[in-house]
């Protein structure tokens, strides 16, 4: 059995906003274990990214702000040690490749500079030391007359260079987890192919686990381990490939499922959205977040957020009624009626 390597539990983050308080994230839990993918799936706003960047300590706070859980990592709680101590593990243990690669670079210094000050950071090599070890991993990554590129600037190469760059930046250290935040977003399928061909072959060959945040279950099909799919800041569900893609339980898991394009289709045929918008995350109150557009809602779906049901061991979901069941399992309690009035009058509903 593999070892858990980072441990979040019931986190939650807010942002105060003139609309209102935003809760980006909203008491998720989750683990990532030794040499694991794991994806986290899910519209924009959902979540995904927030939870990520509160792992490497760069939200900006205020406005944002924790108001619960852990973060542990080797042993220390990320949330609650000294900046200084955060930087040395921010970079060199953890580490993560950025959204956008058109603009995670800094356009006015050459590849070198950068990749090098990563090395001067974090490790005592010298220049040339520092010099040989990003030529080596940018030939490991497959990118073509490494020294032509290491001494470029940014606008001089492609899309798919400058990410193969931020990965080549990201692992120079041999880091235990590497964040990748929608890598391919910004790419064309068939550099997005490579790229996660890449960080399939950094997981296997390093051992590195790394934790895949994208919005398309189709990316995660052929990568990821585990699969966490996140809705109005929680965790819709979770399960293995198999759990996700061929078991799946819950409505917007589903939903997602339907509007991936397929090539088993008939011709003309349309592609099927999920209908209406995602939620206000300032006016999101205890009930089940996608009950708006879901067309299994019910009356308690609209007012009383499920709990966590189980269908087998590492998959759970949150939901009454789940596809492929027509009535919430009567074992399961809901949340108003697992508390006392007493202790449910002093919990905050988020």
């Amino acid at each position: 059995m593999k070892k858990s390597l980072l441990q979040v539990s019931d986190l939650s983050v807010q942002f105060k906003t003139d609309q209102g308080t935003v809760r980006a994230v909203d008491h998720v839990s989750f683990d990532l274990n030794e040499g694991e993918v794991l994806g986290i799936v899910g519209e924009s706003g959902s979540g995904k990214s927030v939870t990520c960047l509160t792992i490497m300590g760069l939200l900006p706070m205020p406005p944002a702000k924790v108001t619960s859980g852990e973060i542990r990592f080797q042993g220390n709680d990320l949330l609650k040690i000294p900046e200084s101590k955060l930087e040395d593990i921010r970079g060199k243990d953890i580490s993560m490749i950025f959204q956008d690669p058109f603009t995670s670079l800094n356009p006015y210094l050459k590849i070198s500079t950068q990749m090098m000050e990563v090395l001067a950071t974090h490790s005592k090599l010298s220049a040339k030391e520092s010099r040989k070890r990003c030529l080596e991993v940018l030939e490991q990554l497959g990118v073509s007359e490494a020294e032509m590129r290491f001494n470029s600037y940014p606008h001089q190469l492609s899309g798919g260079l400058k990410q193969r760059i931020m990965i080549g930046m990201s692992i120079l250290l041999s880091p235990k987890i590497l964040i990748a935040d929608e890598p391919t977003t910004a790419l064309d399928v068939t550099i997005q192919a490579q790229i996660l061909d890449l960080l399939r072959e950094i997981n296997l060959k390093s051992g590195t686990s790394i934790i895949l945040i994208t919005h398309d279950l189709g990316v995660v099909a052929g990568l990821c381990d585990r699969v966490q799919v996140m809705y109005g800041g929680r965790l819709a569900e979770r399960g293995n490939y198999d759990d996700i893609f061929y078991r799946t339980r819950h409505p917007y898991t589903r939903g997602l499922m339907e509007s991936i394009p397929s090539l088993e289709v008939e011709p003309g045929t349309r592609l099927k959205p999920i209908p209406g918008s995602p939620p206000d995350l300032t006016q999101l109150g205890d009930f089940c977040a996608f009950s708006p557009r879901c067309p299994r809602a019910q009356e308690i779906c609209r007012t009383v957020r499920p709990l966590e049901a189980v269908d087998n061991p590492g998959h759970s979901y949150e939901c009454y009624f789940p596809v492929g069941q027509g009535s919430p399992p009567a074992s399961r309690p809901n949340r108003a009626a697992s508390m006392s009035s007493s202790e449910s009058s002093e919990v905050h509903l988020s």
